[in-house]
């Protein structure tokens, strides 16, 4: 019995954060609410204008291929890709075709191998190529379609990939890939809500062994006749990309388990049904009449490779943290995620690694000793800075843009838990000092000033013992009768006697030799 194999590649169309859109001088603001108030004869494809290119957004594309390993060609030019449609007044799209400014590149992906049929893969970027984006098409309750020009003419940057991906998760990994490169690269804002990022997936399925994939392009054996493809869009969300592609796998093995046939086409993802529908039959590159732009001379891009220069990416951010702080690898994902965050933590890990070293204890030790030491203090930083303080900050709606709170005093904060000056409970107190004021607040201060450090002093504890071993005789009999674990219930009483500001292991030490000597 035949079997089948899915095949998927992925097209992405990102907006890029340019000042001006692609071919005038017009505020390239797609988000502005108010219909077509940034817009011109060019954006709105009057007769007779003549478009000229954003050299921002050439270099901003040129960029995204150099980190995504592309080649830059050293000719490029524009095409006009025609097609009627009310969103497109010129009969055409001014996009690229034969000559891309970026193509030949890969991104490697890893996935979670409990839920995915492979750990790891090397996805083929086919092109990255600069366009224009089309006009907003906003139907009203009365049946009517209206125009908006306000995206029209926007810098839209459309991203190829070869058909290599084998799984719906794995389109979604390579999506939320390609979002944290964008914004490291800061060349857009990626916010699929909002439509700066779009994705589209290019689904077929195949009898296996009845094919092959060279150079980015399925190819049929044995005289084998490929099944159509389908372009599925409306792909609004990570999830929605997953669940689209996931799908329309099924549906189109439905289909020939059923031997139905179908033909290339469209199809739109239905987020209230969870389903595909479709909506046209599917183009060739032939139906578009691509041809030169005539107003437009062809241009050369490696002129701006040597301005360019790109910053650590994220991937290599990921593994230096787990290399060099000791981050665990769910960690190292998280913080390395958004610059933001990244900086932070790169900031914070540097005041603790210096502080680290100052101790009298790390003097002297061995290099073995001060790594783990360095790698105790990056974990215990790294869970907090993932689960106590973006927690915090989530459930007071605080970005990290707008955190006052410096990474230095953040850093002292972790060093007084690492040197057991304050437990948990009260770092967590302190953290929401330092969260709630409205300047940048020392924790060393808050401690002091709230009496927040661990209670060492055993003439301190003595009365909160002796009023535990009062009010718990029962356990207290228990203990001394031989049940040991009873001893870390007492423990406990006497931290919530002292708020949790005790020194539990000065606790432990002083109920021991109370409770023998009774």
């Amino acid at each position: 019995m035949a079997t089948y194999t899915p095949i998927i590649g992925m097209e992405v169309h990102i907006e890029l954060n340019t000042n001006s859109k692609m071919f005038c001088a017009c505020l390239n603001n797609p988000d502005e609410q108010t219909p077509n108030t940034n817009i011109c004869p060019i954006c709105t494809g009057h007769p007779g204008t003549l478009p000229t290119p954003n050299k921002a957004a050439i270099i901003s594309t040129i960029t995204i291929g150099k980190a995504l390993g592309c080649s830059i060609r050293e000719l490029s030019k524009f095409d006009r890709k025609h097609y009627f449609y009310p969103d497109l007044p010129k009969g055409y799209q001014i996009s690229q075709y034969d000559e891309p400014i970026a193509e030949y590149g890969s991104i490697s992906l890893t996935f979670p191998l409990e839920e995915n049929i492979r750990d790891t893969a090397k996805i083929g970027i086919c092109r990255a190529h600069l366009e224009e984006d089309t006009a907003k098409l906003l139907h009203d309750t009365d049946g009517s379609t209206l125009v908006d020009f306000n995206r029209s003419g926007t810098p839209l940057v459309e991203i190829v990939t070869d058909p290599d991906f084998k799984t719906a998760l794995e389109a979604k990994i390579y999506c939320q890939e390609l979002r944290i490169l964008l914004r490291a690269l800061d060349v857009s804002d990626a916010d699929m809500e909002k439509g700066h990022m779009r994705c589209e997936a290019n689904i077929s399925i195949q009898e296996s062994g009845q094919f092959e994939i060279v150079d980015g392009v399925v190819k049929p054996l044995n005289g084998y006749t490929l099944l159509p493809k389908v372009e599925l869009k409306n792909l609004n969300s990570f999830k929605a990309v997953e669940r689209g592609i996931a799908y329309e796998i099924k549906r189109q093995t439905a289909l020939i388990e059923k031997k139905e046939s179908w033909h290339q086409e469209t199809r739109g993802w239905d987020e209230a049904t969870q389903q595909t529908v479709a909506q046209r039959t599917k183009e060739d590159a032939a139906e578009y009449r691509y041809f030169p732009e005539p107003d437009i001379p062809p241009f050369h891009p490696q002129v701006f490779l040597k301005n360019i220069s790109l910053p650590e990416l994220p991937q290599a951010k990921r593994i230096r943290f787990k290399e060099e702080y000791g981050f665990s690898y769910a960690d190292s994902m998280l913080l390395s995620k958004h610059k933001a965050w990244a900086d932070f933590t790169e900031h914070t890990m540097s005041e603790l690694v210096d502080w680290l070293y100052t101790l009298p204890d790390i003097k002297g030790d061995s290099d073995e000793i001060k790594e783990e030491k360095k790698t105790k203090l990056a974990r215990l930083a790294g869970g907090w800075i993932t689960t106590k303080l973006m927690g915090a900050m989530n459930e007071r709606n605080i970005v990290i843009s707008s955190l006052h709170m410096s990474a230095e005093n953040f850093a002292e904060l972790i060093a007084l838990i690492y040197a057991g000056r304050i437990n948990s409970t009260n770092a967590q107190k302190i953290l929401s000092h330092m969260l709630d004021a409205t300047t940048d607040k020392d924790p060393t201060h808050i401690m002091e000033e709230h009496g927040y450090g661990q209670i060492t002093d055993t003439s301190a504890l003595e009365p909160h013992i002796a009023t535990v071993i009062t009010n718990f005789p029962k356990q207290v009999a228990a203990f001394q009768s031989g049940k040991e674990p009873i001893l870390k219930f007492l423990i406990g009483m006497v931290m919530k006697e002292t708020e949790g500001s005790a020194d539990p292991e000065v606790v432990e030490h002083l109920l021991r030799e109370k409770l023998i000597t009774l």
